[in-house]
């Protein structure tokens, strides 16, 4: 495992891949940010708390998921949201800027590293540094970006399209991410997920 001040390096590397950052702010961030490691299935947000960190994947894996209540209001299934991995952020979207409780969850699928700052404390760089907005907006762009795409892999009425999508524009998540979890995503069982493996459509 690598040094803290490497997977802090590592983020601001990212930032840096955006622009220039201007004067002041790598030494302001290698004060704040904060390096954390997840085991495998240990969860970095729950339902019911509140995302108020912005986590950087530096290395490793996590899901987001959702239960889905039955009609005696029972959670009894989880759904898969969306995996992120290296280089993407790990946030509940609508916690994390609407300053709500989370109805996701977060867990990691491999030992997972993050590289995260709080949500009082960007707002502070923002404040602190405006051309760092910039930074800010290019992310955001990113992470809606891949959004769309997400949803566009369930847009398609059948399975084997929404497979062939993964595969095309997400490859390392079909190599990755455990059947059980992709078969949720997809919304079939994992029997079905080995039939349209077996089917060699682009992917493994």
């Amino acid at each position: 495992m690598l040094e803290s001040s490497q997977y802090i390096q590592m983020a601001v590397q990212l930032l840096e891949s955006i622009a220039p950052l201007p004067e002041g702010v790598e030494a302001f961030l290698q004060k704040r940010l904060t390096v954390r490691s997840f085991a495998a299935k240990e969860y970095l947000l729950h339902a019911g708390d509140n995302s108020d960190r912005l986590s950087f994947v530096a290395s490793g894996l996590v899901r987001i998921f959702s239960d889905t209540p039955s009609k005696l209001g029972a959670s009894d299934k989880e759904v898969c949201n969306w995996f992120l991995m290296e280089g993407d952020v790990a946030i509940s979207v609508e916690s994390f800027f609407e300053q709500t409780v989370s109805e996701e969850y977060i867990q990691a699928l491999e030992p997972t590293v993050t590289v995260s700052l709080s949500r009082d404390e960007l707002a502070d760089v923002y404040k602190r540094f405006p051309t760092f907005n910039y930074h800010g907006r290019i992310l955001t762009q990113r992470y809606y970006v891949q959004a769309v795409r997400q949803l566009k892999a369930l847009r398609y009425k059948r399975a084997d399209d929404s497979y062939k999508y993964l595969a095309e524009q997400f490859p390392k998540i079909l190599q990755r991410v455990p059947s059980r979890y992709l078969a949720s995503y997809l919304g079939v069982n994992e029997t079905y997920l080995s039939t349209l493996r077996s089917r060699n459509l682009i992917g493994p």
